[in-house]
């Protein structure tokens, strides 16, 4: 059976990283400095949150669909206008009006309105109010509230991820087999944790990979370097970099760089890089 390799030698892939579920809100915006100052601020919100209260729109959906322009622009003014919507009963308006208080910076407020809409059976609510229990440590409520947003897509591998922390690394491998046919994250995730034979972990990870999946190919290619098929994983890596697979593209970077060919190793991380792996940038930092 495989084991995960630990040392520091640079491997040829890196596991998934936290992110938002799918349609979680709007990107941050930078602050503006000729904004008003937080009085005004709060003055200018208070006097809409009063306007937006006398509002009786024939469609409360249409609150949803200002607020979400609103958001785009990163405009704070979205907020009463998801208020109304979660007075008016619209479905995953209270989900919403947490991603504009997350991205406002008030996660206070973001938690309480995703724990609402988590309990009120919203999946992605669930999710949300899991990514940001995690990041505060509580991995009980975030165990809690990641099982009951199995749907959302990436929602087992970090359930997976939290039970491991929690020292249940037999109950996270569990939740990773069972969603590996569903995730490729959760596929990947299962054969770097050691879990799988090699056979087995080559078929699994094959399977998504003839299925066009080819943010597959850096973790099949590790399987490949371990069972001795060097030529195989290079193909295999090819073909996903031509593709423009990040990951791809720094895992042939460490193939080029064992081979001494440090130049084309270099390239191939500085375009990953580019595109935001993580592992790219950190491969230059120490290499470059």
């Amino acid at each position: 059976m495989p084991t995960t390799d630990r040392s520091t030698e640079p491997t040829t892939g890196a596991g998934p990283a936290w992110s938002s579920p799918p349609d979680a809100g709007p990107a941050p915006h930078e602050s503006d400095p000729g904004a008003p100052g937080p009085a005004a601020a709060a003055t200018a919100l208070a006097d809409l949150r009063a306007a937006v209260g006398h509002l009786h729109p024939d469609d409360p959906t249409e609150l949803v669909a200002i607020a979400d322009d609103l958001c785009a622009l990163g405009s704070p003014a979205a907020v009463p206008f998801y208020e109304s919507a979660v007075e008016h009963g619209v479905p995953g308006a209270v989900y919403r009006l947490g991603v504009a208080h997350h991205e406002a910076g008030d996660s206070a407020e973001a938690f309480r309105c995703f724990e609402l809409a988590g309990l009120a059976g919203d999946a992605l609510g669930a999710f949300m109010a899991a990514q940001v229990a995690s990041e505060r440590g509580d991995l009980h409520a975030a165990r809690r509230w990641f099982e009951q947003a199995q749907d959302v897509e990436g929602a087992p591998v970090r359930l997976a991820q939290v039970l491991a922390e929690l020292g249940e690394q037999d109950a996270a491998d569990d939740v990773l087999a069972a969603s590996s046919g569903q995730s490729w994250e959760s596929a990947v995730e299962l054969v770097r944790s050691g879990a799988l034979t090699t056979e087995d972990a080559v078929a699994l990870l094959e399977g998504w990979a003839s299925a066009g999946e080819v943010r597959v190919a850096a973790a099949l290619a590790d399987v490949y370097v371990r069972a001795g098929r060097g030529l195989d994983a290079e193909d295999l890596l090819e073909q996903a970099a031509l593709a423009g697979e990040p990951t791809a593209r720094t895992s042939l970077g460490v193939l080029r760089l064992r081979a001494g060919r440090v130049a084309e190793a270099m390239t191939l991380w500085h375009d990953a890089a580019a595109q935001g792996d993580p592992q790219a940038a950190e491969l230059l930092a120490r290499f470059g």
